[in-house]
């Protein structure tokens, strides 16, 4: 979600590209619409990232791109500005620190190979510059970021916290890679004060996780919480 010349939108993602929605109290209207480079029903994975007057757009599947749209034209129309697989061309999840201008992907690949995390700079916000990749870790799956601190969801290495203030020699504050519930780590968010790290792992009946971020390099699990039921539903079946 953002809000652009006081009016609050939802950039969506789907199997077949990016929704550009107007949100009015319970009215909601597709303003625009962009196509991904590559869209087919087997695409679960697209995902997207607002910063600056751009919405900045990846895929996980097939031979995809990066696109960066300009919504300064909403409500009319938006306009892509970049697309190509130069960079990028599929990846499972993007974040922009917009305190640094610094984008993240995770879990990138083009024609070089796969990596674990790549960082790019947005100071021309239309023209990303590579920066470096991160090659502490096999993969990272997600990531928040705030004032270049990054908190990344690493799948089966856990959690993992670095400074990025040097993107070429970053500073790793420290990992959690044995906690309360285990599984593949997922994704997760830092409190507006900064004081409570929220996580959750991608394994069915796993409980989310909220730690004390006081000292990222010392992260301790505080409690657990989950809808006290393991029971999902397809097409009204109980699994």
């Amino acid at each position: 979600g953002f809000v652009w010349n006081g009016k609050k939108y939802a950039a969506l993602g789907s199997t077949t590209g990016t929704h550009f929605i107007s949100v009015d109290g319970s009215s909601l209207t597709e303003r625009d619409f962009v196509a991904g480079k590559y869209f087919s029903s087997i695409v679960t994975n697209r995902d997207v990232f607002f910063y600056d007057k751009y919405v900045y757009a990846i895929c996980d599947h097939g031979t995809s791109s990066l696109q960066i749209i300009d919504v300064s034209y909403l409500p009319d129309s938006v306009q892509i500005v970049y697309d190509s697989d130069s960079l990028v061309m599929k990846a499972h999840s993007i974040f922009v620190d917009t305190a640094t201008a610094k984008m993240y992907i995770c879990g990138p690949e083009n024609l070089s190979g796969n990596r674990a995390m790549d960082i790019f700079s947005l100071a021309d916000p239309e023209n990303p510059q590579f920066l470096s990749t991160f090659s502490f870790v096999q993969y990272v799956h997600d990531i928040y970021v705030r004032n270049d601190t990054a908190w990344m969801n690493c799948a089966n290495e856990g959690v993992w916290v670095a400074d990025f203030s040097n993107t070429a020699s970053p500073f790793v504050f420290g990992s959690l890679n044995s906690y309360p519930d285990l599984g593949y780590n997922h994704s997760g968010w830092l409190s507006e004060d900064g004081k409570m790290y929220v996580f959750t792992d991608e394994t069915a009946g796993k409980k989310i996780k909220i730690c004390d971020a006081s000292d990222p390099g010392d992260l301790q699990v505080l409690s657990l919480f989950n809808s006290a039921s393991d029971n999902f539903f397809i097409s009204g079946s109980k699994i």
